[in-house]
């Protein structure tokens, strides 16, 4: 099975089902709570941190065993129990209910996997093997982490303002095009080490003014 289709959801407020409460599913619900997804978790027992989490009202758990109703109306599903027949059964409802499923132990019945990535500020870096080795994925991760700075992080806030002006004041699309590919010929990191950010906002705002009608 193939994937080759890099995609980045939105989950905040989306119903998103983690069926296990062991370490596989409390690392899933760590990740599906920094996207702000509402959380149920389906799973007669949990570990320590998804209990507290509960408690905190930051999830629902449904301390039963998983039947396919618990899945109705869910945006995407984790099945992260070590229960061969669940995950199965989970897999084959959403399947035929056409909703997203990671199926942990396996590959054949998911419709996505969540590739192993790093966030700098709005900067997102997601690398993937298709599941072939997670570790090499994790290695990849973290060397890449230590290769990109912080500071992109404000250099993107810095051009997400920039596009938004452009789109508002550039009214020649051709031109606002030339604009955003000039604003990649920039040097964001040497302006940002050697003098400032507020240098930089002039520069790109210097930019933008040259490509105004």
């Amino acid at each position: 099975m193939s994937f080759n289709y890099p995609v980045c959801l939105n989950l905040q407020q989306k119903k998103c089902v983690v069926i296990g409460g062991g370490s596989v599913a409390k690392r899933k619900v760590a990740a599906l709570l920094a996207q702000e997804a509402d959380i149920t978790v389906i799973a007669p027992a949990v570990c320590e941190e998804i209990a507290q989490k509960a408690a905190a009202n930051e999830l629902l758990w449904r301390n039963t065993y998983f039947t396919p109703q618990d899945l109705a109306g869910a945006f995407l599903v984790i099945a992260a129990t070590d229960n061969r027949e669940v995950n199965h059964e989970a897999a084959e409802y959403c399947r035929k209910h056409n909703i997203l499923i990671n199926v942990c132990d396996s590959l054949e019945e998911s419709s996505f996997i969540v590739n192993s990535y790093f966030t700098k500020g709005d900067l997102l870096v997601a690398v993937s093997t298709g599941g072939a080795s997670p570790a090499l994925s994790r290695k990849l991760r973290l060397d890449l982490q230590q290769m990109v700075d912080d500071k992109y992080a404000e250099v993107l806030e810095i051009l997400f303002e920039a596009r938004k002006q452009a789109l508002i004041k550039i009214t020649d699309s051709s031109k606002r095009r030339e604009f955003l590919q000039s604003l990649a010929k920039i040097d964001y990191l040497k302006i940002l080490e050697e003098q400032s950010a507020d240098n930089l906002r002039n520069q790109v705002k210097q930019c933008l003014s040259s490509y105004l009608d």
